[in-house]
Order: C-alpha cells, then structure tokens, then sequence
C-alpha cells in the first residue's frame, strides 16, 4: 500500500514505463526503525491549498471513475520496487465516496479499500484505509482519518469524468500511537491522478505544474519524510 510495505517514500515518484508491470525484483523493502521525520511546513486549513475553482466548481461525478496514479508521495514507493499505480471511484452516501486501489510491487498484487468521507468544505474529506490486502505493518493504520482535499483537477468539455486530479494530505483527524511517533509533524501526502495512462507526459507536466503554483512545491521535492 509483495508481502510488505514501506511506511513511507523519502521522494515524489512518478511512474516509470509505459505499461503495468508484474516484474520481480532482488529484495524486499522492509519498515526502518529509529527514522526521525524531517520537518516541513505546517499543516493548515485544507481549504487553503485548493485552488479557488475548486470550490465553486467541484462536481463529484466528475471525479468518479478509473484513474491511473502517474506520481505521487504516500505511503508506498514507486518505480522500481512498486508500480501500476490506479484506483477505481466510487461514490458512496452523500458526498463521500471510496476508492479501490491497486498496485504491484515487487511481482506481488496489492489492494486497498479507502474511503474519503465528506465534510462541511467542498472537495475536503476525513480518508482511512479500511482494507487491505496484504495488511500493511503498519499499526493502527485503519484507524487514522487522514486530512485530504482536492486541490486541482482539469475539466474537458464533453468529458463526463476529470482529465485529471490533485488530491493532497496533510495532517490527520485521527492518529495513532505509532502513526503518531513515526510523523510527529503530520503525514504530508500528494496524489496525481490521470483519467488516461498507465503514462501521460502532458497530464503529469500540468499537474506538477499545478502544484507548484498552489505553493505546493516543497511536496515534490526531497525534504524527507
């Protein structure tokens, strides 16, 4: 989120080739012990990273559907150890909805159920990981409520679904003990999603470039943790 995961990347990953892959590789990532998490900014109200058409415009339908992850910073690693990256939409009661997501890393299959419960701002949800298969060692992780918001997204006319999508995390409702020591500072996801893949060079160079004009530049870059 293959028999193990890694509590989290030290960089932004974007995928590497133009195709899924099941390839094997040489090891296994294994969780490391003792990491102190580097600092970064704090976390603020995530109506504050959105781009002020998000508010105005959002049309969940429009974001539901199939999308391929083309880069992102979260809990798992990229390319070559993980790759494959795509989830499934699906809107649930009210304004939530749920994602089911997938990925291969090391040749191994690896699936989550995450759903993204609304709150009172559009487009800013309270997520959990409320499956997964394998369970990631990681513990408490199925309790954290993760603080995520659609920053940007891009709407083609005659298009019923997104071209593509910004989600960003920062920070968390709901912690754990654990989850709590390994991010004393918070959890800072980035998530870039893109109704056509597994690559698209111009989808992946709009929305890096979307995130940086959000400010939100010091998530793609190497600061750690």
């Amino acid at each position: 989120f293959g028999s193990s995961f890694s509590v989290s990347p030290r960089y932004f990953f974007s995928a590497s080739g133009p195709a899924c892959s099941r390839r094997p590789f040489l090891a296994m990532l294994l969780i490391s012990a003792g990491l102190v998490a580097a600092s970064h900014p704090q976390c603020e109200d995530m109506k504050a990273y959105q781009a002020p058409y998000v508010t105005t415009h959002y049309n969940r339908s429009k974001h539901m559907g199939h999308y391929y992850e083309l880069a992102f910073r979260d809990l798992y690693i990229g390319a070559p150890v993980c790759d494959c990256q795509h989830t499934y939409k699906i809107a649930d009661a009210q304004d939530s909805y749920y994602e089911d997501f997938e990925q291969y890393c090391l040749g191994y299959r690896l699936a989550s159920v995450i759903t993204l419960n609304s709150t009172a701002d559009v487009g800013v949800s309270n997520q959990t990981i409320t499956w997964s298969q394998p369970n990631p060692p990681i513990p408490g992780i199925n309790q954290v409520a993760f603080n995520t918001a659609i920053v940007a997204f891009k709407e083609v006319e005659g298009q019923s679904q997104y071209e593509w999508v910004i989600e960003f995390t920062c920070g968390t409702q709901q912690g754990g003990i654990f989850f709590d020591l390994v991010f004393p500072q918070g959890f800072v996801g980035i998530n870039m999603y893109s109704k056509s893949g597994p690559t698209n060079a111009s989808n992946l160079a709009e929305m890096k470039q979307a995130a940086r004009d959000l400010g939100l530049g010091w998530a793609m870059d190497s600061w750690g943790w």
